[in-house]
């Protein structure tokens, strides 16, 4: 396989991944892209033809990332383009720990909907009851994992 046809099955990989977490297969096309090129930074215009994708996607996507943090976006003195990287900013155990408390959000849901239930016994509500379960064992656990990584962690 040639180096640009395995380029191109990495991102269309990472573009599918990124779909299957629930977000938009484009926004993974976008980080498969900033992964593997050699440049540091990469204009709006060259996503659009690289990825051959319109922009408006481009743009929608990109918006996403850079609010998940994977993407940092750049601009350069006397240049009206914005550029995008990857983001060197990016805390991975902040990042998790906001997923914590998007996870004690849900769980809180979970719980009413179980409390709303009228029939406590059937399989929607055994559902809800191993959720809850679930969730509150993973967000006891989780701050635990990210304290082993900080220890763990190379330095700067």
């Amino acid at each position: 396989m040639s180096q640009y046809n395995e380029r191109t099955s990495f991102i269309e990989e990472t573009g599918l991944l990124f779909e299957n977490l629930g977000t938009t297969r484009m926004a993974g096309r976008i980080l498969g892209y900033l992964m593997i090129t050699d440049k540091e930074m990469v204009s709006f215009d060259e996503l659009c033809q690289v990825l051959q994708a319109s922009k408006s996607s481009i743009s929608t996507n990109i918006k996403s990332l850079i609010t998940l943090h994977y993407v940092k976006p750049i601009t350069l003195p006397g240049d009206r383009k914005t550029y995008y990287m990857l983001s060197p900013d990016l805390d991975w155990v902040e990042s998790l720990m906001k997923r914590v408390e998007l996870l004690k959000v849900m769980n809180k849901l979970f719980r009413k909907g179980l409390d709303l239930r009228v029939n406590k016994k059937d399989k929607a509500s055994e559902w809800l009851r191993m959720s809850v379960e679930f969730y509150e064992w993973v967000v006891e656990e989780y701050p635990k994992f990210l304290a082993r990584w900080e220890k763990k962690k190379p330095k700067k």
